[in-house]
């Protein structure tokens, strides 16, 4: 599951939630509420997935970098920064 598409399921949950509440069924506003907590799970859930995978890339791009410098590798250095680079901006987007 994607944030878009969990975004997407919570939405629509709210809306069926509303028009529910709305006319007066119950079980249409109950439905509604359970899609929109739902999507709200699964958003949060793929949000920890993109943190997660931030993480790995950015750990990844330190030891490149590390090891590039270490070995005066400019090529694998510059991709270490990269990717560190790469990382930090999908932990920042998938940060709350």
């Amino acid at each position: 599951m994607d944030k878009f598409n969990a975004n997407v399921k919570s939405t629509s949950g709210a809306v069926k939630e509303n028009v529910g509440s709305a006319f007066g069924n119950e079980q249409m506003q109950a439905e509604g509420k359970a899609r929109r907590a739902e999507g709200n799970a699964e958003y949060k859930k793929a949000q920890a997935e993109g943190y997660a995978q931030g993480a790995g890339e950015k750990l990844k791009g330190n030891v490149k970098n590390t090891v590039g410098s270490a070995v005066g590798n400019e090529q694998m250095e510059a991709e270490g920064k990269a990717g560190r680079v790469k990382g930090d901006a999908r932990m920042e987007a998938n940060s709350n």
